[in-house]
């Protein structure tokens, strides 16, 4: 643990953090270098027209070897045993039941390796509406169990979530059954249909995650484990994500000099993108953006969208229909 008086002495004493620094620096450039991920990025770039299935085969195979994870953590630990102020100099990868490290990331794949302690896995299961949480990542992913921890696995499906996704056609999630993990097993998930959940565990779980990039789904979607009933979705690309977080920021600021590039994303591929840019488009100057909603109601692609603006314009459309009739 460090406590007060050493963290007052350490941000006091700058050739220290400098050589804590440069040692995190040294250990990265040593791990990028080194054989293993070597190893791990010619795998990768040898595959040929990469599919999700034969990016999962591959890391599916790499991960059958995992004495490279006893070296790093060996490694690591030495580093932060002789420097309490040495960090692990990789991205972190952490949800409300797992906190890794980023250990490989290439443009197929990104590679994790952590741990979900059992306290956590309590702790989501007395969260709300976490007993009953079912989530579908939209993308293939490969699972090593180093050390399974005595879990016991439920195992979910789906109808495939596609472009094409809609509220209305989701379906609902069925329970296809439930087993206990061994250690050293590894699972290969298709989350554009199927999903799991740590119904429980005596003790910690250490484990790798192969999160796949080609062919995944435009969504994430979650439905609830009791009812059976889909809860909600959002996207899976970061830059879908990223536009609609900017869309919104620009309606706040009142930015109306963003309205051609806002109106030229309601082109966007991605449904719900089109839909939120809408909204945005909305809030910041509804006169503008009126005969664009006429167009979204009439000829948008997904029935989605469509239904949404026709329910809005709708709305715009009444107090007009009532002066006229009085």
């Amino acid at each position: 643990m460090i406590v007060g008086k050493d963290v007052k002495t350490w941000i006091s004493d700058r050739p220290r953090q400098r050589a804590t620094l440069a040692d995190m620096a040294a250990f990265a450039r040593d791990w990028e270098q080194g054989a293993v991920h070597r190893r791990f990025r010619e795998a990768f770039d040898s595959i040929e027209a990469p599919t999700a299935e034969k990016v999962a085969d591959t890391a599916s195979a790499l991960f059958a070897d995992e004495s490279w994870v006893d070296a790093l953590i060996d490694g690591l630990a030495a580093r932060m045993r002789a420097d309490p102020f040495f960090d692990p100099p990789f991205r972190q990868h952490r949800t409300d039941i797992y906190d890794g490290l980023l250990v490989f990331e290439h443009e197929l794949v990104s590679i994790a390796a952590g741990v979900s302690t059992a306290a956590q896995l309590a702790a989501k299961k007395t969260a709300p509406r976490g007993p009953t949480s079912v989530g579908f990542t939209g993308h293939l992913g490969v699972f090593k169990y180093v050390k399974a921890g005595g879990a016991l696995l439920s195992f979910w499906e789906v109808p495939p979530i596609t472009a094409g996704f809609t509220a209305a056609d989701a379906g609902q999630c069925v329970r296809t059954g439930e087993r206990e993990i061994a250690d050293g097993e590894i699972l290969v998930i298709d989350g554009r249909h199927q999903s799991f959940v740590i119904e429980r565990a005596r003790s910690n779980l250490v484990i790798l995650q192969a999160t796949i990039a080609p062919d995944r789904a435009p969504l994430c979607v979650e439905y609830d484990s009791a009812s059976r009933g889909f809860v909600g979705c959002s996207a899976t690309h970061d830059t879908s994500s990223r536009i609609q977080m900017i869309t919104t920021l620009l309606r706040k600021l009142d930015c109306d000099a963003a309205l051609p590039a806002m109106v030229d994303l309601l082109d966007h591929p991605d449904f719900f993108v089109r839909w939120h840019v809408m909204k945005e488009l909305l809030g910041l100057d509804a006169g503008a953006a009126l005969p664009h909603l006429r167009r979204m109601a009439a000829s948008d692609p997904h029935p989605d969208p469509r239904r949404a603006a026709r329910a809005v314009l709708d709305r715009f459309e009444a107090p007009a229909a009532k002066r006229q009739a009085a």
